[in-house]
């Protein structure tokens, strides 16, 4: 008995794009993990943390601007990933409003980048405290907003996609750091709930898409 052949373009379709999302969700990872690697090669001391002085920042991005660049590159590259990721796996069916946290997500990151780039750009034209508040306002960008946002994706998408148990409470071990890392507006000492949650985020993208990949073999 021969196959509908509505049937199997329907499964080689569903199967290109259960792995177009899983390059989407290992190019967000890469993408944002070289962030340091090709940034670092660039700059000639650690970028100062978000919450020292206007004049230290300032003074780093006079003299790292190209470094700040190269850095904001690779993660706009990465948020762009997330795009597509959210992207396809509406595409899939599993998930439709939920995308748009996913890309709330990717505008914070954008933003957050062309801040870097003006603060490579304009660093020595501009007063200690204009740099530090596009410093802060960078920060918070593609820090807390990105991150908080990126955790809501992740659950709703987890409730929503059909995933099975093990995923969605994943999603749940991913979400709360990711939100609570609010508190770094507060306590700055909370930031390091921003890369805990961006990580495990990260890390629920691509099991979520290998476990679509996987349901569509079977």
């Amino acid at each position: 008995m021969s196959e509908n052949p509505d049937t199997i373009t329907t499964a080689r379709a569903a199967s290109t794009g259960a792995w177009r999302l899983i390059a989407a969700a290992l190019c967000f990872i890469l993408c944002y993990q070289a962030v340091g690697f090709v940034g670092g090669a660039f700059a000639s001391s650690a970028l100062p943390l978000p919450n020292a002085s206007g004049a230290e920042a300032q003074a780093w991005y006079v003299r790292n601007g190209l470094s700040a660049t190269v850095s904001a590159i690779c993660q706009l590259l990465s948020v762009l990933c997330l795009g597509l990721y959210a992207a396809v796996l509406r595409r899939t069916g599993r998930i439709d409003k939920q995308a748009r946290w996913a890309y709330a997500a990717v505008a914070m990151m954008v933003l957050s980048c062309l801040l870097s780039w003006a603060m490579a750009a304009y660093a020595g034209s501009v007063s200690a405290e204009t740099l530090g508040a596009l410093r802060t306002a960078n920060f918070i960008t593609g820090g807390t907003a990105h991150v908080a946002l990126l955790g809501v994706f992740v659950l709703l998408a987890a409730k929503a996609g059909g995933f099975g148990k093990g995923i969605r409470v994943f999603a749940w071990v991913a979400f709360v750091p990711a939100v609570a890392s609010v508190v770094s507006l507060v306590v700055f000492q909370g930031a390091a709930l921003i890369l805990l949650g961006r990580l495990l985020c990260m890390a629920w993208t691509l099991v979520a898409a290998i476990a679509v990949a996987r349901a569509d073999r079977r």
